[in-house]
């Protein structure tokens, strides 16, 4: 994937998700006015990965890289300062992340990191069937749906993480031991209330 050629990301991309983020605060008018924002930017994010990734580019000499791992010995290999190697393989990384976290907000179906990283892994596997298929220039990696797919777990990790957080167990005296403490004395005065009605008056 290239990443060259951000000029229309944003003077083209970003004010098309501006409109969508209006259009939806018009149809939604009286909700969460977080709603136009989370709205925008699903829009932005899904038409920065299509400009992204499906941009014809020059021929390349190799279509279709099948080699597990060619990437990362490419950037690992690369000379000082030669840092597109890097670009292009932390790139590929962050691609799908902002999707992995926005998408779960609109589609409840992506519950667990799981689901958010096998929803990323064919997203992924798709755009490099695209690209292979009908983008001129594009090359179809296989570590590019490896990356990508990384990217959407740890995007699922990061919109997962409050909800763990906040189904953490609270142990504390207003917690499990006091509810035991309120317990014992709401059966010890229950036991004093019928000892009482069966004494002999």
């Amino acid at each position: 994937m290239a990443f060259d050629g951000f000029m229309p990301v944003v003077t083209v991309l970003l004010p098309l998700s501006v409109a969508v983020g209006t259009a939806s605060a018009v149809a939604r008018r009286g909700s969460d006015p977080r709603e136009p924002l989370l709205d925008a930017a699903l829009a932005y994010s899904l038409l920065c990965v299509g400009y992204l990734v499906f941009l014809p580019q020059p021929p390349a000499a190799e279509p279709v890289r099948p080699s597990l791992g060619k990437d990362v010995a490419m950037a690992l290999t690369a000379g000082p300062g030669d840092l597109a190697p890097w670009v292009q393989l932390v790139g590929n990384v962050l691609l799908l992340l902002p999707l992995a976290v926005l998408v779960p907000q609109r589609l409840p179906w992506f519950d667990s990191v799981v689901k958010i990283a096998f929803g990323g892994l064919l997203l992924s596997v798709s755009i490099e069937l695209t690209q292979f298929l009908a983008i001129p220039g594009r090359v179809a990696a296989t570590d590019d749906v490896v990356c990508n797919t990384i990217g959407a777990a740890v995007g699922g990790i990061l919109v997962r993480l409050p909800h763990w957080l906040g189904s953490r167990p609270q142990h504390s005296a207003h917690g499990r031991a006091g509810q035991t403490v309120w317990t014992l004395i709401a059966k010890i005065e229950q036991e004093r209330g019928v000892l009482s009605e069966q004494r002999p008056r």
